[in-house]
């Protein structure tokens, strides 16, 4: 007498995060490195000669660089996340409580019951 129908579930399509263009990739890494190595940055770089021995102290160095273009990229792709007008990649949860007290006369108190009666 009485029959269910059947729907179908909609099928939501997550859209896509954001993503740096090349251009724009470009740029953040020569700004980066302009401010590392470039006319006023922290270092100056000075082509490497034959007797050079100091392989420790320019891998050392080569790893600092990278950290920073590295951040400075991750730094790009949040700040692309975070813009003004773009979808939050996942929506705020805050959970529910799973249990009501019914009587609220029963309701612990979360303050101490002294602190309480010293508010009145």
């Amino acid at each position: 007498m009485f029959r269910r129908r059947r729907q179908t579930a909609p099928v939501l399509i997550a859209a896509a995060p954001p993503e740096l263009s090349e251009e724009s990739l470009l740029a953040i890494v020569t700004d980066k490195l302009a401010d590392i190595v470039g006319a006023n940055g922290e270092w100056t770089l000075v082509r490497r000669e034959p007797g050079d021995t100091d392989e420790i102290f320019h891998d050392m160095l080569s790893g600092q660089i990278a950290v920073q273009v590295a951040q400075a990229v991750s730094a790009g792709h949040a700040a692309l996340r975070n813009a003004p007008g773009t979808e939050p990649s996942a929506l705020p949860w805050s959970p529910a409580p799973v249990a009501v007290w019914a009587d609220a006369a029963s309701a612990p108190v979360s303050a101490p019951a002294h602190a309480a009666t010293a508010a009145a």
